[in-house]
């Protein structure tokens, strides 16, 4: 029997290898700056910085659009959300950051085999990409694909290794999950 989340999984997995996108040097450091930050001080800078790296968009209408696209998330007008971040996909399809916002709107409408397309999308275009891994782990959970779940989260802490929730989660799969080969 086909199962779309499993073969959706699967694609986000081997999206998740994908080289990190060249010429980033300031992302480059800050994620240097994750993993070797000696405080949660300076982790939490570094992680606030890459946010808003991602977020940003030289093009004011496509930060226009994504502003829209929050703006409408923020008081629950999923429609309208999905409308905008539609359109800045469709507009600015290169932006890894737009394909993660409609990744989370989908994860929250439980659409869960959209939000894996376009977790892939995300990973394809910034395989660092922590949110959108997060959620990959989240709908791995969902699915009870415990051993997916587990290779993700490992992956977000080879990232930021100061996410402590995340250490907790790995720690529990490590315990329940089964050992398979991806």
């Amino acid at each position: 029997m086909f199962d779309p989340i499993a073969t959706r999984i699967d694609l986000a997995l081997s999206a998740m290898n994908a080289d990190p996108p060249a010429d980033t040097p300031e992302l480059d450091a800050l994620f240097a700056a994750l993993r070797g930050a000696g405080n949660s001080r300076q982790r939490e800078s570094a992680e606030q910085r890459i946010w808003a790296i991602w977020c940003s968009h030289e093009d004011k209408a496509a930060a226009a659009a994504m502003q829209a696209a929050l703006d409408a998330l923020e008081t629950g007008d999923l429609s309208a959300a999905g409308n905008a971040l539609d359109t800045t996909i469709e507009r600015w399809p290169e932006w890894a950051e737009a394909w993660n916002k409609r990744a989370t709107l989908r994860f929250i409408e439980e659409r869960d085999a959209d939000s894996l397309d376009d977790i892939a999308s995300t990973l394809q275009r910034e395989p660092r990409h922590f949110g959108a891994l997060g959620g990959f782990g989240q709908i791995c959970l969902r699915a009870g694909d415990l051993g997916s779940a587990l290779l993700v989260f490992e992956r977000v802490l080879t990232i930021d290794p100061g996410l402590k929730d995340v250490r907790q989660v790995v720690d529990a799969l490590r315990e329940q999950a089964p050992h398979t080969v991806h």
